[in-house]
């Protein structure tokens, strides 16, 4: 006859068991969703390993009717998972879009038709040069947090070296997310993401815009990533974020974490002081056998040290392993710096901007009260 002791043993050894077993089973009904905006995002996800097994992530592509009907990019699409914005002309600013918006209903139907109850985290990819994708994005968003969606967005940001109306485009459509704190951007600059050269785990060469896919990838692979950094940001009251990362670095090449962190200096995504962050999300993939090297704890370590080393930053941080059962000795990390010094980056694209806006508001080509929202979100003033 067993103890008390030892029967309230067996029944936790059994409730562990059954947790386990739960764990592995899969869902059946995915519940994350990736959504890609306009030109330059049809071009991404779509053709990567997550995208292609039985139970993956709903991909919604948002396209203009000019996209569809000329081709001009050469994708396929799913035409039940695609969304068309039909107006005579493709919208070049982000304020076209509302307009059509205001006459003819916004995106709610289409997007109900293809968000579920059962898909908790959202993640969007858009170029916020283009009209269309600038004038969606902070549509979506506010839908999304309508309906009590995770989402995340992976935001192509025009350099300075753009020109004026994509500067223009992309700095409302900022001020327009920041304003309603609606979701997290994260923000590649768009001649540092084209410059990028890196390499992939199966030793390819990573460059341009394949960087979104494996960020899209990484991040999808991490459950409740979006779900978690959506809720430290509003925590800690960030909303911008940049990205750090090293791609597919031999710990024996390198020879020690530490030089693989050194390495995510070398290549930023955006241009930015990393001594005036004030939140920092490290994700870490690495093989499997090396899960007793490079333990949560013992990463937590190195990446502050580093921090403290480099940047003389003590700012919170979350720092999350993801194991994965390969065999080799490559390891990919990804730092978001959230809440970094915007000041002189704003200050410089309002100055280019300041004759186009200028002119645009005198023609009430949109309200002033919104423009003057913008400005005072993005430059405290």
């Amino acid at each position: 006859m067993c103890s008390p002791m030892g029967f309230k043993e067996r029944s936790l050894d059994i409730l562990q068991r059954i947790r386990g077993h739960i764990n592995q089973i899969s869902p059946v009904l995915p519940n994350q969703v990736v959504v890609t905006i306009g030109r330059y995002a049809l071009g991404t996800c779509g053709d990567t390993r997550r995208f292609m097994g039985d139970v993956k992530p709903t991909l919604i592509r948002i396209l203009h009717r000019k996209e569809v009907a000329l081709k001009t990019v050469d994708v396929s699409f799913d035409p039940e998972q695609t969304i068309i914005i039909d107006t005579a002309y493709e919208p070049h600013y982000w304020f076209d879009l509302h307009a059509h918006f205001d006459e003819n209903g916004d995106l709610s139907d289409e997007l109900e038709m293809r968000i579920y109850n059962y898909h908790e985290e959202v993640i969007s990819i858009a170029s916020l040069s283009e009209g269309m994708a600038s004038g969606v994005l902070p549509i979506l968003h506010s839908y999304l947090t309508r309906e009590g969606k995770s989402a995340a967005s992976i935001a192509v940001f025009p350099s300075m070296v753009h020109s004026s109306d994509a500067l223009f485009n992309a700095f409302s459509t900022i001020g327009l997310i920041s304003a309603d704190a609606s979701a997290p951007l994260i923000l590649l600059d768009q001649s540092r993401l084209e410059a990028f050269a890196g390499v992939h785990r199966d030793g390819d060469v990573l460059m341009g815009k394949d960087v979104i896919d494996y960020l899209v990838e990484l991040f999808l692979d991490k459950e409740g990533f979006i779900r978690d950094l959506v809720k430290l940001s509003r925590s800690f009251g960030v909303g911008l974020y940049t990205v750090l990362m090293a791609a597919g670095c031999s710990l024996e090449i390198y020879e020690n974490f530490r030089n693989i962190l050194d390495i995510t200096l070398e290549q930023p995504m955006l241009d930015f002081d990393l001594s005036t962050a004030s939140m920092i999300y490290a994700v870490v993939r690495a093989p499997l056998h090396l899960r007793g090297q490079l333990t949560k704890g013992r990463i937590e370590l190195e990446v502050s040290s580093w921090l403290k080393e480099r940047a003389d930053l003590d700012a919170p941080q979350i720092c999350e392993p993801i194991y994965v059962d390969e065999f080799g000795d490559k390891i990919d990390v990804i730092i978001l710096v959230g809440g970094f010094d915007t000041g002189e980056l704003f200050t410089s694209i309002d100055k280019r901007i300041s004759r186009l806006s200028r002119t645009m508001v005198e023609q009430e080509l949109y309200d002033r009260e919104v423009w003057n929202k913008i400005r005072e979100q993005l430059l405290g003033s």
